[in-house]
């Protein structure tokens, strides 16, 4: 098997093969001598803790940097695509001031002026995209 197959699995699935995949999770972890699993749910809390761990430090093998996962979220987003990793919340429809903080947060980040000698991402383009973003927030969509 791969190593670390099990962090696809669902919980059920998990649960059912529990005496198996508690000796995969130990060897594929190599922590059979510190990692002590003795139930189900303990199996299940690992493989979500290392879920946690791997989504955390991998997040953006995509991507060249965080800048661009940003800038493509922002692009793409639709409706509530994205929403919840752009940092938009339901305050940011009712309260104006909300929503303009969030405008110049990423203001500061995407503005051509400021990104001058990086051509790797189109900001006239993804400064469009905020505005349209921002204007939707506070109504004017």
């Amino acid at each position: 098997m791969n190593d670390f197959y099990w962090l696809s699995l669902s919980e059920g699935k998990i649960r059912s093969e529990y005496d198996k995949l508690k000796v995969d999770v130990l060897s594929d972890t190599g922590l059979e001598k510190i990692l002590s699993i003795k139930t189900s749910d303990d199996l299940v809390d690992v493989i979500e803790a290392f879920k946690k761990a791997t989504n955390k430090y991998n997040n953006d093998k995509y991507f060249k940097s965080e800048k661009h996962k940003l800038a493509f979220m922002i692009l793409k987003h639709q409706g509530n695509i994205f929403d919840e990793d752009l940092g938009i919340k339901k305050k940011h429809y009712v309260d104006k001031d909300a929503a303009k903080e969030w405008k110049k947060k990423y203001q500061a980040i995407f503005h051509p002026d400021k990104n001058i000698n990086d051509d790797s991402i189109e900001y006239n383009e993804v400064m469009q995209k905020i505005n349209k973003i921002f204007n939707r927030m506070v109504g004017k969509a």
